[in-house]
């Protein structure tokens, strides 16, 4: 797949340009293994590295019209994974500082850790927000216990007496109101990347 991706990089970043779902996941799938390899560097859990690439990939799709005016694609992602961990460690440091810990401060003097459009994304997980809570009472338990308190399709099903088709269905009918309700607002995103942020345990 490597040296394929290569020769057909710049016609699948045109379709990705254009919207093209398909091509952004192919091109998720060949660049992804590579950026958590390389950010784990940062000595994040991989929960925190997932998190990281959420942004990254949220970040890539939100500028697709961009992708043509960049030269050195995998070095253009690893800045922008690479500034997302350092949020999050910074985000952990705080939250250490917070509880009174002691903490060490790991960021080099000058360094930039502001995450790129903000308040787009900022706006995009309020969209979350709201689409979670106007879902029907089950449903939205279900997607919280899945994707707030990390459980499983098995232990929601145990927890709330269901089967763990039903769970999994549920979860699945979550995601697609999620998405209408960001298309609705001007945010259609593809399906691989709103699994990636959003059904990570499914």
């Amino acid at each position: 797949m490597s040296s394929n991706f290569l020769n057909n990089e710049n016609a699948l970043i045109q379709q990705i340009a254009s919207g093209d779902e398909q091509a952004f996941g192919v091109f998720f799938s060949y660049y992804y293994p590579q950026l958590f390899s390389l950010v784990r560097r940062f000595s994040l859990n991989d929960e925190d590295v997932r998190e990281a690439l959420q942004e990254t990939f949220l970040q890539v799709w939100l500028q697709r019209d961009q992708l043509a005016e960049i030269r050195q694609m995998r070095g253009w992602l690893l800045r922008i994974a690479s500034r997302q961990c350092r949020a999050i460690l910074r985000k952990n440091l705080l939250t250490l500082r917070s509880e009174s810990m002691v903490y060490e401060d790991v960021f080099a003097e000058g360094q930039s850790i502001t995450p790129a459009e903000p308040t787009t994304v900022a706006e995009i997980m309020k969209l979350v927000r709201d689409a979670v809570q106007q879902m029907p009472d089950q449903r939205r338990r279900i997607y919280q216990l899945s994707r707030e308190e990390g459980l499983k399709p098995s232990e929601i099903a145990t927890h709330l007496s269901l089967s763990v088709n039903t769970v999994k269905n549920t979860l699945v009918t979550a995601l697609k109101q999620i998405r209408q309700h960001l298309a609705n607002a001007g945010y259609p995103l593809p399906w691989v990347l709103l699994y990636l942020i959003f059904s990570s345990r499914m």
